[in-house]
């Protein structure tokens, strides 16, 4: 019986395209300013092909891309790159709650418990408020205010442990295979992928990245869950 659902926000419940532009808009500056001019198209070809085999750092992997051998170099980007991303997270610029999740969370909230299961400032929280889908949630924690991220088993642990419910009774929802679907299969968890964002591009690189179903939105949630065995 399936009691519990853990969501991811980034990409199912959020739309972060201007979170990822941001980052693509900084990294080729910070190249530039070593030297290293990447036109547009070249960048995203890097990230996509990164993301395409499960990197979990995929932006950072295209910055080696072209940064490489120089150690020294990468890590002055990748210090640059932290900075701009905690800047960015203060208050998430262009990230919006996407429609269909406005629509689905409140029905799924009366069928199960609803977990937030996310790699997210605590910033992220607020969108959630503003949309009045928070309260929805029984377990009401980002990576940031947990202290562990995914795809730490301990970050899936501490939610099920929050929620009082066993692996076998919860379903993780999520846009990763890498961070999301794996580590929910090996715990035991049922998996559902949902097909948005950049990470859509991502090809499994062993059976426990294959979900146990897919859907392109979360309006096919509820049709998905009810498919499980």
């Amino acid at each position: 019986m399936i009691r519990a659902l853990l969501l991811d926000l980034g990409g199912p419940v959020l739309n972060e395209d201007a979170e990822y532009a941001s980052w693509a808009r900084f990294l080729r500056g910070a190249l530039a300013g070593e030297g290293i001019a990447v036109p547009e198209q070249e960048f995203a070809r890097e990230v996509r092909m990164a993301i395409s085999r499960c990197d979990p750092n995929a932006y950072l992997s295209a910055v080696w891309s072209f940064s490489r051998p120089d150690v020294d170099r990468f890590r002055r980007i990748r210090a640059a790159f932290r900075e701009h991303g905690q800047a960015f997270a203060a208050d998430l610029p262009g990230v919006e709650v996407r429609p269909e999740a406005r629509e689905v969370i409140p029905a799924l909230a009366d069928r199960h418990l609803l977990a937030i299961a996310a790699n997210q400032p605590l910033t992220v929280l607020s969108l959630l408020e503003e949309a009045g889908l928070l309260r929805h949630f029984r377990w009401q924690h980002v990576s940031d205010g947990m202290g562990v991220a995914k795809p730490s088993p301990l970050f899936f642990r501490m939610i099920l442990d929050g929620l009082g419910v066993r692996p076998e009774e919860a379903v993780m929802v999520g846009d990763r295979l890498d961070f999301d679907i794996h580590p929910a299969k090996l715990m035991g968890m049922k998996t559902i992928r949902v097909l948005v964002g950049p990470y859509a591009g991502q090809e499994p690189i062993s059976p426990f990245h294959v979900p146990d179903r897919t859907v392109s939105t979360l309006r096919e949630l509820l049709p998905a869950l009810a498919s499980l065995p």
